[in-house]
């Protein structure tokens, strides 16, 4: 008995000394990656001074891009640093704690914090948005890029771009003033009515047209010219020898662009996707205005909801004064952050998974 326990101390020994000794490797790794870049920076600041003539201009323009670079990564660095600390608060009190990430009920009257709702109504609205946008992007941008005349297809990116500079208020008024009052007025009603889509559980219920149904067409129609555009600059990359080789092997139009130019830009459509759930997360002011912000769950798309933009848009302003309150929301803002760095994350990842099983990397 004493020889076995002495076993398993000598384990947990032995497995506490792994992981110490791996934290500490992490730890080794790191610092000598601080250390190579202060050494890069020292080398050329060195050779900036030394140098004369055009050798000199070259490393001065190398220096100055550095310099945003590196803001870039401290910027957002300080930014989940802040959101951290202010989140500190309502995670470590009684009322909250890591729970509240989970927690269906927000109610700060009665010192319930959960913001589960939010990150549902959020999830509920972007997958909507996605699953209307992607889709119809994609063809849109095959269409530009494969089958659309010059003249026809200068006018629809010169649309595209346009509805990617109107601000995202415009788009909420119009949602607000025409998407609700149809979705209330003609949508429901036809659904409710139809014998094909009147059992769907997730067209069920009364709803005055305030929903998660008009916040994830709202996005959709905000995503579509970045799916378009991003997508069709994909495209447009794939090499003509490309289409060249696959009609000379017998392949139609729709083949080739179905199977080679889709298939060779799908890291740049991939991409275009991740960053359009990217901003969609993001969105507030349209999804505030046409959502209901309804602190429940919602359980069909006609239901009223509350994401976590609208939440910190809507509560950050007066509740300073409540301590764990204002720590709920930065909790929220820090979840949202995260989800954003993840997008993007996955996203270059996805265009470097693409560019590897090409041999570009």
């Amino acid at each position: 008995m004493i020889m076995s326990n002495n076993k398993d101390i000598s384990s947990e020994s032995a497995c506490a000394g792994t992981s110490v000794t791996s934290q500490y490797s992490r730890w080794q790794t790191f610092i000598l990656r601080l250390r190579h870049l202060y050494t890069s920076i020292q080398r050329s600041l060195r050779d900036l001074q030394n140098a004369k003539g055009p050798k000199k201009i070259d490393i001065f323009g190398r220096v100055v891009l550095l310099i945003p670079a590196l803001a870039s990564i401290i910027v957002i660095v300080l930014i989940l640093a802040f959101l951290w600390y202010e989140s500190v608060p309502i995670f470590t009190s009684p009322e909250g704690g890591q729970g509240i990430i989970i927690q269906p009920t927000s109610d700060p009257q009665r010192n319930i914090y959960g913001i589960a709702v939010f990150i549902i109504g959020s999830l509920i609205c972007t997958t909507l948005a996605i699953i209307l946008a992607v889709p119809t992007g994609i063809g849109a941008a095959i269409y530009l890029s494969e089958f659309a005349p010059p003249a026809i297809r200068r006018v629809f990116r010169t649309i595209f771009e346009m509805m990617a500079a109107i601000p995202s208020i415009v788009y909420g008024l119009w949602a607000f003033v025409i998407l609700v009052p149809w979705i209330r007025n003609v949508f429901v009603p036809f659904v409710q009515s139809n014998p094909l889509t009147a059992w769907i559980p997730l067209f069920q219920g009364e709803t005055n047209g305030l929903s998660m149904l008009a916040g994830g067409i709202i996005l959709a129609v905000m995503l579509l010219p970045t799916v378009v555009t991003i997508s069709n600059d994909a495209m447009n990359s794939v090499p003509m020898s490309y289409r060249e080789a696959s009609f000379a092997l017998g392949a139609t139009r729709a083949e080739t662009a179905r199977r080679v130019v889709l298939n060779t830009a799908l890291p740049g459509v991939g991409a275009a996707v991740v960053l359009a759930l990217g901003r969609s997360v993001g969105e507030t002011m349209a999804v505030l205005m046409v959502t209901g912000n309804s602190l429940q769950i919602p359980y069909t798309l006609l239901d009223p909801g509350y994401v976590m933009t609208s939440i910190i848009a809507n509560q950050l302003g007066y509740v300073f004064v409540f301590p764990l309150w204002r720590s709920a929301l930065f909790a929220v803002a820090l979840i949202l952050m995260l989800m954003s760095v993840l997008f993007t994350t996955a996203a270059k990842l996805m265009i470097r998974w693409g560019m590897k099983t090409r041999g570009e990397v």
